[in-house]
């Protein structure tokens, strides 16, 4: 089945899909962490769930109407404020809507008009599966980061969905840009035999004949926190409140109205890179500027910066955080050593694409837990102080399940420019942040899909010569986004 339809209406679906699942995505982002908790609404008592209470506004308890949670419409028809009572509606909920339908729109662009589409994307039937799991991958990463930042933890239900999908969709054939290494070869038996050796540790774990670190607090089964907890449900006496309505507006209106300018000028220079340049270039302009929108949304703070650094200082200090980083390594020596047996050893592994699949997915994932596994360790080890959390581990296996091995290193390396240019913009705002380090590597993330193979094989050029760049490997690998 071809794509018989306009490509404008494909794209203006994609773009009101997004918007309408970013507008599902505030809630996520902010229920998730209030999930089960006992709140009140209309007379009734009941848990907190994604679905209960319905929209209301959190001041005069008034629900919404169908007609005002029209995603990115709704705000502006209420002209900021509640029907009823005339509280301030964060502008949020429509900045995070925009920027979700750019992001969609922008992915479908990119894939089935520009020079990707020569990699595969022809049809719903090859190239769809990718689109589909790009865009959960995309939802997913901003509702991981948009939590992190509001309340510095990565709820590991939403990495877990991640990674099952990855796993889900390399058994559903060959598709473009989809992680894919031989499994007869070096890469493919460290994938495997790593994966044996997580399993084991896990299970080591689980009977208690490996220590769990921190006390289960950041252990790997069940631990949560991206990076020390800071304001949690738990500890935050506003939580009862804050779970039944949603994020605050900003401070005044001409944050507002500054935050309105600046979200109209990214969107008019996106416009402007398709009307001039009109390809991956522009595709990846546009996914930039959601990216942009998409900051300005979720990480400005309600706290006061003094409050936020002293109970992050507190929370990640522990008079024990070297000997517990050491059990960590603990859990990767077994993960670690058969991968390097499995690598050198000739196993006599049977010739099967879903297998060959299978090991794209899982190499991708180690890669990218190990990453920042041991940063996380070894920053431990030199500070005397929990470095990183588990919640970023876990998050950037997620990544490279989806992306693969080669594009989750690339994220890795460029999330610190991404951070590094966001605390520039509060230094010069005056407006110095405590930031959790998740939404940095969820944008890279996000970025690589569309500039990560340009950047490595400019870095490939640059490094070892186009000969280099171009040479095929010994072994048959097939990295994502590459011509089968």
């Amino acid at each position: 089945m071809t794509l018989d339809f306009p490509p404008w209406l494909i794209g203006l679906f994609l773009f009101l899909l997004g918007s309408c699942v970013g507008s599902f995505l505030n809630v996520v982002a902010w229920r998730l962490p209030f999930r089960g908790q006992p709140v009140s609404f209309g007379g009734r008592s009941g848990p907190l769930t994604l679905s209960w209470p319905p929209s209301h506004c959190p001041n005069c308890k008034q629900g919404i109407k169908p007609y005002y949670n029209i995603p990115i419409l709704g705000w502006f028809m209420l002209r900021g404020r509640c029907g009823h009572c005339r509280e301030p509606i964060s502008l949020r909920y429509p900045l995070v809507e925009l920027a979700v339908g750019l992001m969609f729109l922008s992915l479908y662009l990119a894939y089935y008009h520009t020079a990707l589409t020569q990699r595969g994307f022809v049809s719903l039937a090859h190239g769809g599966p990718t689109l589909a799991l790009h865009l959960l991958y995309v939802v997913i990463l901003l509702a991981a980061s948009a939590i992190d930042a509001d309340w510095f933890e990565i709820p590991l239900v939403l990495t877990n969905v991640l990674m099952a999908a990855a796993l889900v969709w390399c058994v559903l054939g060959r598709q473009p840009m989809l992680p894919q290494v031989s499994a007869a070869g070096p890469w493919g038996r460290m994938a495997l035999g790593g994966a044996v050796g997580v399993v084991l540790s896990l299970v080591l774990l689980h009977f208690k004949l490996l220590p769990r670190s921190f006390d289960s607090e950041h252990s790997p089964l069940g631990a949560e926190p991206a990076t020390p907890k800071a304001n949690g449900p738990d500890n935050n006496p506003m939580a009862a409140d804050l779970a039944e309505g949603g994020p605050p507006a900003y401070l005044s209106r001409r944050r507002n109205k500054l935050a309105l300018a600046a979200v109209a000028a990214l969107v008019l220079l996106a416009a402007a890179a398709w009307w001039r340049f009109a390809g991956l270039g522009a595709a990846a302009a546009t996914l930039l500027a959601a990216i942009l929108i998409f900051l300005l949304a979720v990480l400005p703070q309600r706290q006061q910066a003094d409050a936020v650094t002293q109970t992050v200082t507190e929370e990640s200090e522990s008079p024990n955080a070297r000997r517990e980083a050491g059990k960590e390594l603990l859990f990767l020596l077994a993960p670690v050593t058969l991968a390097i047996v499995a690598a050198l050893a000739p196993l006599p592994l049977p010739t099967a694409g879903w297998l060959d699949r299978l090991a794209g997915v899982l190499l991708g994932l180690e890669v990218g837990g190990l990453l920042v596994w041991l940063t996380r360790i070894f920053g431990t080890l030199a500070l005397g102080r929990v470095a990183m959390g588990l919640g970023d581990v876990h998050l950037m296996a997620a990544v490279g399940a989806v992306v693969g091995a080669k594009l989750v290193v690339l994220a890795f390396f460029m999330a610190p420019f991404f951070a590094l240019a966001w605390t520039l913009v509060c230094m010069l705002s005056r407006r110095v942040q405590v930031l959790p380090y998740g939404p940095w590597l969820s944008m890279a993330a996000i970025m690589v899909l569309l500039v990560g193979h340009p950047l490595w094989h400019w870095y490939m050029t640059v490094a070892f010569g186009a000969s280099a760049a171009h040479r095929a490997p010994a072994a048959p690998i097939h990295w994502p986004g590459e011509p089968p």
